[in-house]
């Protein structure tokens, strides 16, 4: 009896951790989905209120900023007050502020909603990273971070899908469409909650900043880095491929290129250990930078390189947010990957402005070599990061 007992307790357990993990993996889809449609709003954002790149760049970097404020403050409100309960209101601010977008008429009521929609996603995007090793408890967390991320190129591949399909309707209607989180809000409320250990945010913020700040000055580039390539290739590329090809030849284009993002990470899945994490960063960086460079060397080749960039780019997402989860405890594990998260912001608020400053002075050659120098920089930091967390350890 007790045997059968224990045999069926296991399988409620893992019936647990599989509804949270497909549950937490659908909140990061469809944050992928909204963070990533300004982008394909761009081109006739650009057209419908006579805006240069760089101007419509700005709009990509209120976003960010947005998302960086939400994803410190609404990481460190977790620890205190619960994940799920920050969750839904991170949905339901960002879907509800996104689905307004197709009612804005100006650039001020566009760049106030999207900062909005930015603070929400901010509270998504940090929060399904700190969720996930607590849902998953005794798993391996490498693979099981790489299977998350695959959710996130589902959501890359449903809006360059629903831009294509789109494509001759009204913007606005693209809008509305990123307003479809909020009815999963009753998905979401089935999360489990998960009981962080007692903390105060001013607490974690000091041994944030003591205990553990090596380690985290170092993931804060590398995060600053990460997210700077990401964005700056991935919100521009649709303008970019739209210039170059037409909207409907350019956006079918994309499809691989934002299809391969649900491949990479599960071919990553095939090889990652816990001790290579950071040997694997290296490799993943330096590739991206060779084939962003190598995508701008030739037109024949911008296709078939920005494949290749967008694997490796969103398997090095996938390693250096291994690396911050592994790095801190969970009782600030919120307020860890939320100031990581936060800092690299930065990045995605300096990229889309910079980025299209670039493309409207010097073009697509240097824009894309100024992301390929970061990917390089990550590849270089990442080789200290193991030897820093196993001292913190000690200590």
């Amino acid at each position: 009896m007790s045997l059968i007992f224990i045999l069926k307790r296991k399988s409620t357990l893992m019936n647990g951790v599989h509804k949270d993990f497909l549950i937490l993996g659908m909140l990061f889809a469809v944050t992928s989905f909204d963070t990533l449609l300004l982008g394909f709003a761009i081109p006739k954002i650009i057209v419908l209120y006579s805006l240069s790149k760089a101007q419509a760049g700005l709009l990509g970097t209120i976003l960010m900023i947005g998302v960086g404020i939400g994803a410190i403050i609404l990481g460190a409100l977790s620890d205190v007050l619960g994940r799920k309960n920050i969750i839904i209101f991170s949905v339901s601010l960002f879907s509800t502020s996104t689905g307004l977008l197709g009612f804005a008429e100006n650039f001020l009521s566009l760049a106030i909603l999207l900062f909005f929609s930015g603070f929400g996603l901010g509270g998504g995007l940090t929060l399904s990273i700190a969720y996930l090793p607590e849902i998953i408890r005794d798993k391996p967390l490498e693979k099981y971070m790489c299977y998350f991320e695959s959710f996130w190129g589902i959501g890359a591949l449903f809006v360059v899908s629903t831009s294509r399909i789109l494509l001759e309707r009204p913007l606005k209607e693209l809008f509305f469409v990123g307003a479809f989180p909020f009815l999963l809000l009753p998905i979401f409320f089935k999360l489990s909650e998960i009981r962080a250990e007692k903390s105060t945010i001013s607490g974690n913020i000091r041994e944030l900043l003591s205990k553990y700040w090596k380690i985290t000055i170092l993931l804060w580039v590398i995060w600053f880095c990460g997210v700077y390539t990401y964005y700056g290739i991935f919100l521009w590329l649709p303008e970019v491929m739209s210039s170059i090809a037409g909207f409907k030849a350019g956006y079918s284009l994309l499809i691989p290129v934002y299809g391969i993002q649900i491949i990479s990470p599960l071919f990553l899945s095939l090889i990652i250990r816990d001790d290579n994490t950071e040997k694997l960063l290296f490799l993943y960086s330096l590739a991206a930078a060779i084939f962003t460079l190598l995508s701008i060397s030739a037109s024949d080749f911008l296709v078939l390189g920005m494949i290749s960039t967008s694997f490796f780019s969103i398997g090095g997402w996938v390693l250096f947010i291994l690396s911050t989860q592994k790095s801190y405890p969970q009782k600030m594990r919120g307020i860890g990957v939320g100031s990581a998260a936060s800092v690299g912001r930065i990045g995605g608020i300096v990229a889309p402005y910079f980025t299209g400053l670039l493309l409207d002075i010097y073009g697509i050659f240097v824009a894309f070599t100024a992301i390929s120098l970061m990917f390089v920089v990550i590849a270089i930091l990442s080789f200290p990061l193991l030897k820093i967390r196993k001292e913190v350890r000690a200590h």
